[in-house]
């Protein structure tokens, strides 16, 4: 039975994608970073890396939950959950500050 995944895009990442937000079609319950797989890439690479580790400053929520203080990639997603897709904006200190 095929499952929909509700993926918000949240700040930088909504301008970078140009949409708000999209759905995806899952067979079933998946892990977190088995919904993660099936985004485009151009949305993916903001949440993981290339070996599929999660990237600094993402802050992901599964129904408003923050998942990394549950069981970050491991976490259950289920039909009609939403996934939200929050990156940092990080800065540094200017010279002469």
């Amino acid at each position: 039975m095929d499952c929909l995944v509700r993926v918000e895009l949240l700040g930088p990442l909504r301008s970078a994608v140009g949409v708000k937000e999209i759905t995806l079609r899952v067979e079933g319950r998946r892990r977190l970073r088995e919904v993660i797989a099936l985004l485009d890439e151009k949305i993916r690479r903001h949440v993981v890396d290339e070996s599929g580790a999660p990237q600094p400053g993402i802050l992901v929520l599964v129904n408003g939950e923050d998942v990394r203080y549950v069981s970050w990639l491991d976490t259950e997603v289920d039909d009609d959950d939403t996934l939200t897709l929050i990156p940092s904006i990080h800065g540094g200190l200017h010279a002469g500050c």
